[in-house]
């Protein structure tokens, strides 16, 4: 644990935050994995060299791509338990599962 993690209320937060992270250092193509499309403008967070990682086709989605958590354990945040989905893409493979399940047996967010 780092120095601050003691101080974190809501862990969804911040993997989400640290899956994005993880993501673009990845180089994993900024388009959802299931209809291939993507954003009309770039993620507020977006690193500097975006550009390389985000598709010129299918750029038609209002909002921002999100970061999935595979297997619904946000604090994994290896690349293997992420993908970029769209925020329909993501409540559709949220629902091919328990809502809300993780499949780790027990998860601990320090509430």
């Amino acid at each position: 644990m780092t120095k601050n993690e003691d101080k974190i209320l809501d862990w969804r937060s911040t993997g989400r935050r640290k899956a994005r992270a993880t993501l673009f250092k990845s180089y994993t193509s900024f388009e959802c994995v299931d209809c291939g499309r993507t954003s009309l403008n770039p993620p507020k967070d977006a690193p500097p060299w975006f550009e390389e990682i985000w598709p010129v086709e299918n750029r038609e989605l209002q909002n921002s791509l999100q970061a999935d958590h595979e297997g619904k354990d946000t604090q994994d945040n290896s690349i293997e338990n992420l993908a970029w989905r769209c925020s329909s893409c993501h409540k559709l493979h949220d629902n091919q599962t328990e809502k809300g399940k993780s499949t780790r047996e027990e998860l601990d967010y320090g509430l």
